[in-house]
């Protein structure tokens, strides 16, 4: 019975995925399908469907790619949403010194005036930015942009994040989704930055540690698995649950962990470090690899013991013992669940004390909510 079981919901969840495509108006949103071989930057037409609006082609990444354009390459590093592939875009520049560069791709069949479609689309910041902005969006049209020099397109954004914040977070993806209403006849979508500089929010970032690559003075971010989907109801479009454009954005900094090869034990417990977002104590995506380099030091010698140093923003001291206290719970759970013993694992706290950016702006708060380690012989 347990396999026929098994199978039965095998054959629903195949017959839904194949309604899920038959509805998706986008061949190869996720660059899948590629002919030829990724040797360079610009080759982002290898994938099947897929173009570069204007003359600096947009990149495209594969994990197939040893050396060069693979998921370790010049811009940083990230595995894909799905699948093998990603694309690659850069959507601000400083002073516009750099070209942006686009994606676009045609749709199987026109869109139908007054019909819904549910857009959605995956976003990461590459760790060679110097920059992360806004204004990341999708775009519909009746035909192709195809300019033949460096120039932005301007064009009105049809899906954007909900509340178009500035999107900073290196590890992990951001989905972008909404509900598109056609006009009618829009047969291509286009994805960049539509907006003008001057209508852009950009925050400039340090180098997160570990990168050595050279920054670009840019924004440049990964594009993955693209769909648009016909829908019926607006509740088919099953966007990650957004927050209150009214609600407070939390900023979550972030660094990259440490190539431990070569280090001494207590450098690499040094040179770790977890933020979190705001009056939460939730491990955030990316800071798990710092973790996980501590716990292999401490599981490499049961003598080790580890201290942390709890810091908050000065916007967190409404409730700040609980805040602290919770913070070193889940930290100490997740080693814990590597097998350690928790009694190894002691905190000091320090409040808003020894803040590490005083500036008082919401980048500056970020890098304040943080916990450092020390490793004690």
């Amino acid at each position: 019975m347990k396999k026929i079981a098994l199978s039965i919901l095998a054959i629903t969840a195949l017959l839904s995925s194949n309604a899920q495509d038959y509805n998706d108006m986008l061949e190869n949103g996720g660059f899948e399908q590629v002919e030829g071989k990724i040797k360079k930057g610009g080759q982002i037409h290898l994938a099947v469907n897929w173009m570069s609006p204007t003359k600096t082609g947009a990149d495209l990444f594969s994990t197939k790619v040893k050396q060069g354009y693979g998921t370790t390459n010049p811009m940083g590093k990230e595995d894909p949403y799905e699948g093998d592939c990603y694309a690659g875009i850069k959507v601000f520049s400083y002073g516009d010194k750099e070209a942006r560069t686009y994606i676009s791709a045609k749709l199987k069949t026109p869109l139908r005036s007054g019909l819904k479609y549910c857009v959605k689309y995956y976003v990461s910041l590459a760790e060679g930015s110097k920059y992360a902005s806004n204004n990341i969006a999708a775009t519909f049209s009746k035909k192709q942009y195809n300019i033949a020099e460096d120039k932005s397109i301007m064009a009105e954004s049809d899906i954007l994040k909900v509340g178009n914040p500035v999107l900073n977070a290196m590890y992990g993806w951001d989905e972008i989704c909404g509900i598109y209403t056609a006009k009618g006849g829009e047969k291509f979508i286009t994805i960049g930055n539509f907006s003008s500089n001057a209508d852009t929010k950009s925050e400039r970032l340090k180098k997160p540690k570990g990168f050595t690559g050279q920054q670009m003075i840019s924004a440049y971010y990964y594009i993955d698995n693209i769909s648009v989907v016909l829908i019926e109801e607006d509740e088919d479009c099953d966007c990650a649950k957004p927050q209150n454009v009214n609600d407070e954005v939390s900023i979550v900094y972030s660094v990259s962990p440490v190539n431990p090869e070569g280090m001494k034990d207590e450098q690499i417990v040094k040179y770790s470090v977890v933020y979190f977002a705001k009056n939460k104590s939730n491990i955030e995506e990316g800071a798990d690899l710092h973790l996980e380099n501590i716990a292999k030091v401490m599981l490499k010698n049961s003598e080790y013991k580890l201290k942390l140093f709890v810091h908050l923003s000065s916007d967190e001291m409404e409730n700040a013992a609980e805040l602290e206290k919770a913070r070193v719970t889940a930290i100490k759970k997740y080693f814990m669940d590597k097998g350690i013993d928790g009694r190894r694992v002691t905190a000091e706290f320090f409040k808003d004390t020894k803040p590490k950016d005083t500036s008082g702006s919401d980048l500056g708060n970020a890098k304040n909510r943080r916990v450092n380690f020390m490793l004690v012989k």
